[in-house]
């Protein structure tokens, strides 16, 4: 920034021929100290006495160091060459009256009073100073000097004027046209402006240009927003009640589930008992079956009794045969004894009639026992087919075991599986809750940008846009890349 300051002053001071002047400025320097406070004093004393000046300063103090901060520019002004310093603070300057709008005429109205009584000051005090016609010269070259500054301020003042003139028309074509761009009209244009404001109203009118693209681009983008938002929206809602109805289902679900898997886990628990009962009356049946075995083995051996009996009653029945015959053969013998033997006579009645007792009693006996024998037989036929029938029934039952222990298995592996499938209904139910609540928020930000949509389409329309409708869809195709069913 030095730099360019430093490169401006130079180039000022090599165009006003400001070189080697520094032999001169001890005299200016001398003449400012004796001249430059009364000089001043009479020229703010005149700004006071000025309507258009005399507001610009608030107090007498704020015009007091004003006055003194002009004699300390021009001190530095004339200590030596120009410095950029010194632009600096001249540049300052200009701005603080520019801040509280001094117009130019009246600054330099100011140096012309200040430069003549300098002028005529230094022509005075010279060396000719007392000479005839001195005086008229310094007064001449003061004359000469506010003459010059007069026609300098009002060609300057001119040319501001002219500048200020075109500042104007372009503030008023820019007010304008931000006016009705302010109320929405994106038709606005401006002429072209004179000077170098033409370059400025040819950008703002390239900048609306294509906000009015941008702005009609966004009309038909967010017509299409609001027509996607609505039937989002409807999506949304019929998703929602799907979901809702879904996941109701999938609770009614996941309990009649969770019912039947009680249900089996209760059959798989009477299933292992009904196993185990039935592995009871297995083993009772096995017992009862060697029982059976043994009882038969009993018949036989009172089968073979029988048979035994019989024989030793055949023996008993020989013997009451051979006794009969021997009691007969007494009585005869008796009888020829005469009643010598009447005695065995009656001996060997009652031994005829106790043999024919036993002969009967051992007939008896016989066929007792052959009944007996015979239901023996029977018996032990029964007691066989008993036997094979309980064998049959043992391994029957041994089959039905197998049975019932793989049917308990089977049970309890599908109420394992279906504790799976009830614990996966179960996720699934919670998954399906969860995708209901995320349904319903979808379906509360697809109402929101339904509304946001209907609301920024309220704005757009606030706006004017005169684009054709091709021309809006290409512009909406090119920038948003959005592309709608109907295109």
């Amino acid at each position: 920034m030095d730099a360019d300051i430093a490169a401006q002053l130079n180039e000022r001071l090599s165009f006003f021929g400001i070189s080697g002047d520094e032999d001169y400025y001890p005299q200016v320097r001398s003449a400012l100290a004796k001249v430059g406070d009364e000089s001043l004093d009479k020229f703010y004393r005149q700004i006071a006495a000025t309507p258009q000046l005399k507001g610009k300063f608030q107090s007498q103090e704020q015009m007091n160091n004003a006055r003194r901060a002009q004699i300390a520019h021009w001190q530095h002004l004339f200590t030596g060459r120009a410095t950029p310093e010194y632009a600096q603070r001249a540049q300052q300057i200009g701005e603080v009256h520019a801040r509280i709008g001094l117009e130019l005429r009246w600054y330099i109205g100011g140096y012309s009073h200040v430069l003549s009584d300098l002028i005529e000051y230094m022509v005075r005090s010279s060396t000719f100073g007392r000479l005839p016609g001195m005086e008229k010269l310094g007064k001449t070259i003061a004359a000469l000097m506010r003459a010059a500054m007069l026609d300098m301020e009002i060609a300057v003042s001119t040319y501001f004027e002219a500048e200020q003139g075109m500042r104007n028309e372009m503030l008023n074509k820019y007010g304008d046209a931000l006016d009705r761009l302010a109320k929405g009209d994106l038709t606005v244009s401006m002429d072209r402006l004179p000077g170098k404001f033409g370059e400025l109203g040819d950008n703002f009118n390239s900048a609306v240009r294509q906000l009015h693209e941008t702005m009609a681009s966004v009309a038909y983008s967010a017509e299409h927003i609001h027509s996607g938002s609505e039937e989002i929206r409807l999506a949304s809602d019929d998703f929602a009640n799907r979901t809702e109805r879904q996941s109701a289902s999938l609770e009614e679900t996941a309990t009649a589930m969770n019912q039947i898997t009680g249900m089996v886990q209760h059959g798989a628990d009477q299933t292992a008992t009904m196993n185990d009962n039935v592995s009871i009356m297995q083993r009772e049946i096995a017992e009862g079956g060697e029982v059976v075995a043994s009882a038969v083995e009993a018949m036989d051996q009172i089968h073979q009794s029988s048979t035994e009996i019989a024989q030793i009653i055949d023996v008993i029945e020989g013997i009451a045969f051979q006794t009969n015959l021997l009691a007969l053969n007494a009585g005869v013998e008796a009888a020829r004894a005469g009643d010598a033997g009447q005695g065995f006579a009656v001996v060997a009645s009652e031994v005829r009639a106790l043999a024919q007792r036993s002969s009967e009693a051992a007939q008896g006996i016989k066929d007792l026992i052959s009944k007996s024998g015979a239901q023996v037989e029977k018996g032990v036929g029964l007691v066989g087919r008993a036997g094979s029938v309980l064998q049959d029934i043992v391994g029957r039952i041994g089959e039905m075991s197998g049975t019932m222990e793989e049917l308990a298995q089977a049970a309890v592996t599908q109420a394992e599986t279906l504790d799976q499938v009830n614990g996966s209904v179960t996720e699934m139910d919670r998954m399906t809750q969860q995708n209901a609540a995320m349904a319903e928020e979808s379906n509360a930000a697809s109402r929101s940008l339904a509304v946001e949509a209907d609301s920024l389409s309220t704005q757009i329309k606030k706006f004017r846009v005169t684009m054709s409708a091709n021309k809006v869809r290409d512009a909406a195709k090119g920038q948003t890349g959005f592309r709608s069913k109907a295109a």
